[in-house]
């Protein structure tokens, strides 16, 4: 592997309440970071939610050569660090107190703009197997309940339903896809039930002393791929609420 690079913003600016610090449809291959401040962010003009100090937002464009499916605007004299896209390995690998302020502020902006949507979608990654199947109909994580495991789907007949209060909000369907970091990641119950359809197999980890600082420290590639998981189920989210 690489050495990672040295991890410094291409730019620190500040914006005046009302100045756009990306628009929708925009591209370039950033993602920012704010020091200070507030912005607002917008979807179809629409606004969905709004961040301040020490949020993140881009990461939905993480994937190079997307436009931006977002407009981020400064409600109040805000200071932005800007970041090249291509550098969240190397922040995974040598920043690990970044990258839990990276994840805590994904988390949470997701389950905002979900719970907006009506909806919730939690996923994530493992380490140290352990491989389970479960049967048609079996349920693997149950809404309000505790837990510090987290979950890979391995392979799968049909998919895992993802349920909220008892209603299908979502389906995860492809192997290698995370689910259940949610409640350790935030230290809070289990958002969402999910549920076999048909027999599936699943990876899980459970979560040692430390959490979350622990696993990116001695697990980086999973911290790795968390976020890109974040990023696009992030940017699922902003369509649903502007439907």
């Amino acid at each position: 592997m690489l050495e990672p690079r040295t991890i410094e913003a291409v730019s620190v600016k500040e914006y005046r309440p009302g100045e756009f610090v990306v628009r929708e449809g925009d591209t370039n291959d950033f993602f920012y970071a704010i020091l200070q401040g507030e912005i607002q962010i917008y979807q179809m003009e629409k606004p969905i939610r709004i961040l301040s100090d020490r949020d993140v937002f881009g990461l939905e464009n993480y994937y190079r050569g997307i436009p931006y499916s977002t407009t981020a605007k400064a409600v109040k004299l805000s200071r932005i660090a800007t970041y090249q896209s291509d550098c969240i390995e190397d922040i995974v690998y040598s920043k690990p107190g970044l990258v839990s302020i990276v994840m805590r502020s994904a988390y949470l902006q997701l389950e905002h703009t979900t719970a907006v949507a009506e909806s919730n979608i939690p996923y994530s990654e493992t380490i140290n197997l352990d491989v389970r199947e479960f049967t048609d109909g079996q349920t693997i994580i149950e809404e309000g309940t505790s837990g510090t495991e987290i979950f890979k789907l391995y392979q799968t007949e049909q998919g895992l339903e993802v349920l909220k209060k008892g209603v299908r909000i979502a389906m995860i369907t492809k192997p290698g896809e995370y689910f259940g970091e949610m409640s350790f990641i935030l230290n809070e119950p289990r958002s969402a039930t999910i549920r076999s359809v048909g027999r599936s197999v699943v990876e899980v980890i459970p979560v040692q002393d430390g959490g979350l600082e622990k696993l990116i420290s001695e697990s980086p590639e999973v911290a790795h791929k968390i976020i890109l998981s974040l990023a696009q189920r992030l940017k699922q989210a902003n369509l649903l609420i502007v439907k």
